[in-house]
């Protein structure tokens, strides 16, 4: 089940970050992220309470769900607002390298071989997908480029590393629960530092239109977010993070079969080099 939950992460991120940043047209990143913040209120909470949550340990969950707050959830809005999506997308779809790395070196984990070799495979093809057939070169020597996409990908990979740490010893449902809570300062702090007002649910109703990118995204993060958390309960964060990333290849899955747009020989290279990938991470994981 940990790889069929780290999969629909992947394809609700695939929606993800077009309406987030589609979103940022019209309003800040710190509007986004208050709607993400009621979307877990209203969604993890209640999915939470319902599965069973261990509240023993509650206030040193708390501390890490406050850390992935901040470095997983409110940052990556903050990045995803400062360059052009296709290529931001492109460098913080390295997060997984990140996560390995400090899996290893904080929560002790090893995997097979073959799984390492998969992994790698997984990232490859999510990078063929990602990176644009015409780069724009003035938007390569903007330093911004890099620099914000791959802060992103190292906080993303150290918080999801801690958050699995804490994950282990109590569960993904008592993380969401806290996660839900941490959210609420780091969301009004967040809309403080932009100076930005909380939005009012007549204004948005009446201009919805405005509105509707940012509460779409900021679902799709929810649900990405909790699909997240159940692969980390079942498998290695090695394991899960490299195949969350890997949204670009269900992008071009759904432009294919929905849209029937023509997509580059690359970008069926690239998918087809991430599915099979995954099927071996799923033959071989326990």
């Amino acid at each position: 089940m940990g790889i069929i939950f780290a999969i629909l992460a992947a394809l609700s991120q695939s929606i993800l970050w077009v309406a987030l940043k589609k979103s940022y047209e019209n309003l800040s990143p710190s509007v986004a992220f208050f709607f993400d913040m009621l979307g877990g209120i209203l969604i993890w909470i209640p999915f939470s309470l319902m599965v069973g949550v261990d509240f023993s340990r509650m206030g040193e969950v708390l501390i890490y769900a406050l850390v992935s707050g901040i470095l997983s959830e409110a940052f990556v809005f903050y990045v995803f607002s400062k360059g052009e999506v296709s290529y931001t997308s492109t460098l913080f779809s390295t997060y997984p390298l990140f996560t390995i790395l400090f899996s290893v070196m904080i929560n002790g984990e090893r995997l097979l071989p073959t799984q390492y070799v998969l992994i790698i495979l997984v990232i490859i093809g999510t990078l063929i997908v990602s990176i644009p057939e015409k780069i724009d070169r003035r938007e390569l020597a903007k330093k911004s480029f890099v620099i914000w996409p791959i802060l992103g990908a190292l906080a993303v990979g150290f918080s999801d590393t801690l958050s699995k740490g804490i994950i282990d010893k109590t569960s993904a449902e008592s993380f969401l629960f806290g996660l839900a809570i941490a959210q609420i300062p780091v969301a009004l702090g967040y809309l403080l530092y932009e100076k930005q007002s909380v939005p009012q649910l007549e204004i948005v109703r009446r201009e919805w239109s405005t509105y509707k990118f940012a509460v779409l995204g900021s679902l799709m993060n929810v649900l990405t977010v909790l699909f997240l958390w159940l692969a980390f309960a079942r498998v290695p964060a090695s394991i899960a993070s490299p195949i969350t990333a890997s949204y670009p290849g269900f992008v071009v899955l759904m432009a294919v079969v929905f849209l029937k747009e023509k997509v580059a020989k690359k970008d069926y290279l690239g998918f087809l080099l991430i599915l099979a990938s995954v099927m071996g991470i799923s033959y071989i994981s326990p």
